[in-house]
């Protein structure tokens, strides 16, 4: 019984090393799949310019929209829907 408590403990700490050490690293980049360059660096910059308080760019959060699209393009480049692009063809 001792034994099991033990490897719970274990397996509790690991876990949380685990979440703090992903948290941390993703903290320090927040596109770690982006190369970096002046794309990323404008992106971060707008980010924090809009998300910080007391900035005169700053963007209240019921005000902040965020919007995707399916391939990233933007619509004047792709007219027609990516789903009506790949009919099947059999």
């Amino acid at each position: 019984m001792k034994t099991k408590r033990c490897l719970n403990l274990l397996a509790a700490a690991l876990l949380a090393a685990v979440a703090f050490t992903t948290t941390t690293a993703r903290a320090a980049d927040p596109l770690p799949s982006w190369n970096d360059g002046p794309a990323k660096q404008s992106i971060i910059d707008f980010v924090t310019k809009v998300t910080t308080p007391g900035s005169p760019d700053f963007v209240p959060v019921p005000e902040r929209i965020a919007v995707y699209d399916n391939d990233g393009t933007l619509w004047s480049e792709q007219p027609v829907p990516v789903q009506f692009t790949t009919w099947p063809t059999a």
